[in-house]
């Protein structure tokens, strides 16, 4: 593996079908009950970033604004987008702020320069449409200081987060759905994967915990097979169940 020079602590957070489905074969992705948005959002306050890939800007078109608790005013969107695909009606693009760092494998000055006329930092990294995401992982460390990266799929990158050694944590909330076709949390576009077992990242377990809303199960391991240490410790807790479980509580007796 390839050793950046620093990159921040990294954890991939997915929820998906019984069937390790983040999305049916029509796109479709809505699984998240109340409790899981807010463990979502309570690690995107505990992050510095959080990054997605293209394709999830493209199908989902989502702010990645919504934090909950944040523990810095440092908060950036990032995005991998080896063919530069994205394009100023997105909401990412549109909406100025939080700030957002794009990572591209393309170089189409006219291009790169309307999207920084928008306020989008453009690093041109990679070739043949693939993003250097060891270099990426080096920008962010070094170049913005980011520590603290929350990775929020879809499964391509996620696969080649993990491929490179680059995250430390994966965790999941299986939803009592199943799609049996369409994207998973951890997906190779190549249709070749980890062959065996000896291949596959090493993991331990950090906990398992039923979601508060009695139908869900969350799942968080350790990468104890990373290309090299990170920039920082863990950030967040990894059973978050009694936490969300009150934030919610919070919520809806503030909304009466």
């Amino acid at each position: 593996m390839t050793r950046p020079a620093a990159r921040p602590y990294a954890i991939i957070f997915s929820t998906a079908t019984l069937d390790g489905r983040i999305a049916s074969s029509t796109q479709y992705s809505m699984l998240s009950c109340s409790y899981d948005l807010a463990r979502l959002r309570l690690l995107r306050g505990a992050a510095e970033a959080v990054m997605v890939g293209a394709s999830t800007v493209l199908v989902d078109n989502p702010s990645l604004r919504r934090r909950l608790n944040p523990s810095s005013s440092k908060y950036y969107r990032v995005v991998v987008d080896g063919k530069l695909r994205l394009h100023e009606e997105l909401r990412l693009i549109s909406e100025p702020d939080p700030p957002v760092i794009l990572f591209t494998a393309v170089h189409d000055n006219e291009k790169v320069e309307r999207l920084e006329a928008r306020g989008v930092h453009v690093h041109v990294v990679g070739e043949n449409g693939i993003v250097d995401l060891v270099k990426a992982m080096e920008i962010l460390a070094v170049e913005y200081g980011i520590e603290r990266l929350l990775i929020e799929g879809g499964g391509i990158l996620n696969y080649s987060m993990l491929r490179a050694g680059l995250v430390d944590e994966i965790r999941v909330t299986y939803t009592p759905y199943i799609f049996a076709a369409g994207r998973s949390v951890v997906e190779d576009p190549g249709a070749t994967g980890f062959t065996t077992t000896s291949q596959s990242p090493r993991l331990r377990l950090l906990c398992l915990e039923k979601c508060p809303c009695g139908n869900c199960v969350h799942v968080a391991y350790r990468v104890e097979s990373t290309c090299c240490p990170p920039a920082t410790s863990p950030y967040a807790e990894p059973c978050l169940s009694e936490k969300i479980a009150a934030l919610v509580k919070e919520a809806i007796r503030g909304s009466t």
